[in-house]
């Protein structure tokens, strides 16, 4: 019996774009039967917005950092979600584990979040989507 799983992104990371997609469908083939895309998928995805309104707010100097044993996956890439305004991050792609998160921009206190576990199915990992509220 052939098995297919299929994922559906959840509607707040609907504006993410496609390299971040969490999904299975005939691109490449298992042994076990199940067919997975060959999309990396982020482990960790971040929205960062202010801490006293929640809302969008203008960063420079942003990065973020996951840490897991002498493991550290970091990045600067960042993007404004074109219907929200939000500014989103990912991090972690591919790799399970459980992570101390940190995310720093200028004029801000660092964000710190630890004991994400990052989780997966037969084909990719299950994103873990974050908040940073950052504080002035």
């Amino acid at each position: 019996m052939r098995r297919s799983t299929r994922h559906s992104l959840l509607a707040a990371t609907a504006a993410i774009p496609a390299a971040f997609a969490l999904a299975c469908s005939p691109a490449a083939t298992e042994p076990d039967g199940v067919v997975c895309t060959l999309n990396a998928a982020a482990g960790i995805n971040l929205t960062i917005v202010d801490s006293l309104t929640g809302q969008p707010v203008a960063l420079t100097g942003l990065w973020a950092r996951a840490r897991e044993g002498s493991y550290v996956d970091s990045t600067t890439a960042a993007f404004t979600d074109p219907q929200s305004g939000a500014v989103r991050m990912a991090i972690v792609y591919e790799r399970r584990g459980t992570y101390a998160v940190t995310v720093h921009a200028n004029g801000f206190q660092d964000w710190n979040k630890s004991g994400v576990v990052v989780t997966g199915d037969v084909c990719h990992v299950i994103g873990v989507p974050l908040t940073a509220r950052m504080t002035k």
